[in-house]
């Protein structure tokens, strides 16, 4: 299977551009169970208007942290079996920092506008503050789920879309909020 535009073909194209692209063009949601009963909850929404190019840098530029410790992983072992020690574990850093450096500069200003809101709820704990915005976090990204939908089925259009997005990101407010 072929795809015309770009002429690229099969599963591997079409898993590293959903990998780059994310699932949701306005950003993500997460909900994480962890230990001891707490759950994380993460809404991370990119600045509206913003093109796919600028998303997908922004998107390596915020798992860089990740995907920057595979490489000096990986760097640090095919190094250690060409030179010395700590050879390998400068130009396996300089390599990382350079990476790091390269992806935040090319995401550019679109990755300082991005707003994230975290919460973490502990079960059996009732805190007011984290209910309040956890209660926030929900509504939020219910209307940006629910424009998703929306869209998908044609019910509104892709302006629409766009102003829920827009709303969504102004009642976020420019501080990146966790509890």
């Amino acid at each position: 299977m072929s795809d015309i535009r770009t002429g690229h073909s099969g599963l591997i194209w079409r898993g590293w551009s959903r990998l780059l692209d994310g699932d949701r063009v306005w950003g993500s949601i997460e909900i994480r169970p962890d230990r001891f009963g707490v759950t994380r909850y993460s809404l991370v929404v990119f600045p509206p208007g913003i093109s796919e190019s600028e998303r997908r840098r922004v998107r390596v530029a915020r798992g860089w942290p990740l995907w920057g410790a595979l490489v000096w992983i990986l760097c640090e072992v095919w190094l250690s079996h060409l030179t010395g020690p700590m050879t390998a574990l400068v130009t396996s850093t300089a390599v990382y920092l350079g990476l790091g450096l390269v992806a935040t500069t090319k995401a550019g200003d679109a990755r300082r506008q991005v707003r994230t809101m975290g919460v973490l709820v502990m079960a059996g704990h009732h805190d007011p503050v984290s209910s309040a915005l956890l209660h926030k976090l929900d509504t939020l990204a219910g209307a940006l789920l629910e424009a998703d939908e929306l869209l998908a089925r044609g019910d509104i259009s892709p302006a629409a879309h766009e102003m829920t997005w827009w709303r969504v990101y102004d009642q976020m407010g420019t501080a990146n909020i966790a509890a």
